[in-house]
């Protein structure tokens, strides 16, 4: 009996440390399980999470692109600017510096002897001609201030005449003793032509009077 009884604890007692032998056998596989998985997680996650931050990526795409852009864009040969030489300005204005007798109904040239400025010099004062170097549109103006002898009333015609050939003209009556006559226009003039102021009086002897209302001008507009 005494061995049974022993022997039943003996039993008790080996069943009391199988269990508990079980016990930690189960907790240690959990344990490992776990930390198996962590391990595994950690892991995957460290696996997953290298190829995709790479700073060296970015370098790399950083320094090819601009090596593609000096290979691709040739700077283009540079084509020698010409200087474009401006035109000379054609432009005069000259007056009368003294009077200037009329006699009647006799067609007589209206001398411009003092010259105000001449950008192109064009206009001769001694002859009081105005000679064009270069073909174009030119714009001229001329007026004559006289005065009669008398107080009777007279016509004045006035002329601008290139090659001899009157291109632009007025007539106009005066019944006072002093009038002013002109006459402008917008004309082609070709290199060379030379351009002159003729005036006539009829009925009565006149005087052309000097300073800047006689005065003869004109410019090139094109």
């Amino acid at each position: 009996m005494a061995f049974k009884r022993s022997g039943s604890r003996l039993v008790q007692r080996k069943t009391v440390c199988k269990k508990v032998v079980r016990k930690k056998i189960v907790l240690k596989k959990i344990i490992s399980k776990k930390i198996v998985c962590q391990k595994q997680i950690t892991k995957k996650q460290i696996t997953k999470k290298q190829p995709c931050q790479k700073p060296i990526c970015k370098k790399q795409i950083g320094k090819k692109t601009p090596d593609k852009k000096r290979v691709c864009e040739r700077p283009a040969p540079k084509k020698p600017i010409r200087k474009k030489h401006p035109k000379h300005r054609s432009a005069f204005k000259a007056i009368a510096g003294f009077n200037q007798r009329l006699y009647p109904d006799e067609l007589t040239k209206v001398w411009f002897q003092v010259e105000e400025f001449d950008l192109n010099n064009e206009y001769h004062p001694a002859a009081s001609i105005f000679c064009p170097k270069c073909t174009g549109v030119y714009s001229l103006t001329a007026s004559v201030s006289f005065q009669t002898v008398d107080f009777t009333p007279v016509t004045a015609h006035l002329q601008i005449r290139i090659n001899g050939v009157p291109k632009m003209s007025d007539q106009e009556n005066v019944s006072s003793r002093r009038g002013i006559i002109d006459a402008s226009g917008i004309i082609q003039l070709k290199a060379g032509d030379k351009v002159e102021v003729f005036v006539k009086i009829y009925g009565e002897r006149a005087e052309i009077l000097g300073g800047l209302a006689t005065r003869f001008e004109g410019a090139r507009i094109n």
